[in-house]
């Protein structure tokens, strides 16, 4: 394995990466696109801070995760909506750091966490919700064994326009048959 991608790995997500994550939501749409309407513009600490207490519950709905490199926050997402009666939840709030992105950071960071829900939680479903315009996303979500569902048309308003919103689902079957952490390409310099 090349020693550059032992610094690359996905934890638990701590409140002290919080900045950086802000950092790459610079709009109203960005903020839309990565969280929905679960936040409002602009976008502040402490309301990431009041989203994350759900993680902070004896029964947590909610599980947080950075994708670290070297030790730097490059990466964010959740599995929420966990679902103890139906071994479901959601996979939410991905992202990636804007130079980060089309390398493969988000994919390692996607197969880390469904090896978290599918083996820790006991899962057998994971799905999310995409905007069709993401093509990036949908073509990542793709390569890690998701399968599309079904449309959601015009569900989301921002500004003027309505967005169509993709669901795509992985099985935990599926999941098996697949799986493997390839991981993301490094930056060299």
């Amino acid at each position: 394995m090349d020693p550059l991608c032992v610094a690359v790995e996905v934890l638990r997500f701590k409140t002290k990466y919080m900045s950086n994550v802000l950092s790459w939501v610079r709009t109203e749409a960005d903020m839309v696109q990565w969280a929905g309407h679960a936040f409002v513009w602009p976008m502040t600490q402490r309301q990431f801070r009041a989203h994350l207490r759900e993680s902070k519950t004896r029964l947590p709905s909610l599980y947080p995760f950075a994708l670290l490199n070297r030790g730097r926050a490059v990466g964010y997402c959740e599995l929420s909506n966990h679902q103890r009666n139906s071994d479901a939840a959601m996979l939410s709030r991905v992202i990636v750091a804007p130079r980060h992105r089309g390398k493969g950071y988000g994919a390692f960071m996607i197969r880390g966490v469904l090896r978290f829900g599918f083996v820790d939680l006991g899962l057998n479903r994971v799905w999310l919700g995409v905007f069709d315009f993401n093509q990036a996303a949908i073509e990542c979500y793709r390569r890690t064994g998701f399968v599309l569902e079904g449309t959601l048309r015009q569900s989301a308003k921002v500004g003027d326009s309505y967005w169509n919103c993709h669901l795509m689902s992985i099985l935990r079957r599926e999941w098996m048959n697949g799986r493997g952490v390839t991981p993301p390409q490094q930056q060299s310099g």
